[in-house]
């Protein structure tokens, strides 16, 4: 539907359109509207470019290196379509313990995941000092310990270390 040809052309005054005997400005106005209307046309498309389900396969490979996804372009792009979405929702999880409990049981791991914040030990409990209601140094093992993670199993270490927030420890049964 040309928009900026009817639009172009409404916002000259009516001078400039009679006074165009040879067509000239007609014709200049339409080229000039058919490429916005193009152009608007290609911005529109944009965001279904960036969607996973919506795009055309051979945006694919570009989506899956944003996520850090190998694409096959001789696969079927359907699973690997599932694969670049599931890929943006792990990244969103990643670092909370439900994402790392559903990683390591998807390798067959039978542990358990201890939570270490509740058991915090609190140190050099002298008076309280400006009325904190916890006056010490706390300290603890880190953000989470794991059990039942076999020491040679790399594929489990590997799936720990990409969930460990940065700057915090885990500890495993190995480690104790």
């Amino acid at each position: 539907m040309p928009i900026f040809q009817e639009r172009l052309q409404a916002l000259l005054p009516d001078l400039y359109l009679l006074e165009d005997l040879t067509g000239d400005l007609h014709t200049l106005l339409q080229l000039i509207g058919m490429t916005l209307d193009e152009l608007q046309v290609a911005i529109a498309g944009l965001p279904a470019l960036a969607s996973v389900a919506d795009c055309s396969p051979e945006f694919l490979p570009y989506l899956a290196a944003l996520v850090g996804v190998a694409y096959d372009p001789t696969v079927d792009p359907t699973p690997q379509r599932r694969a670049i979405h599931e890929a943006i929702e792990r990244y969103r999880r990643i670092g909370t313990l439900s994402a790392l409990r559903r990683d390591l049981v998807a390798l067959g791991w039978l542990g358990q995941i201890i939570e270490t914040h509740r058991f915090v030990l609190r140190l050099n409990t002298r008076a309280t000092l400006n009325r904190q209601k916890l006056p010490g140094a706390r300290y603890n093992l880190g953000i989470y310990g794991v059990t039942g993670v076999d020491p040679d199993d790399d594929a489990i270490h590997e799936i720990l270390d990409r969930h460990q927030p940065a700057g915090t420890l885990r500890w495993t049964e190995e480690n104790l």
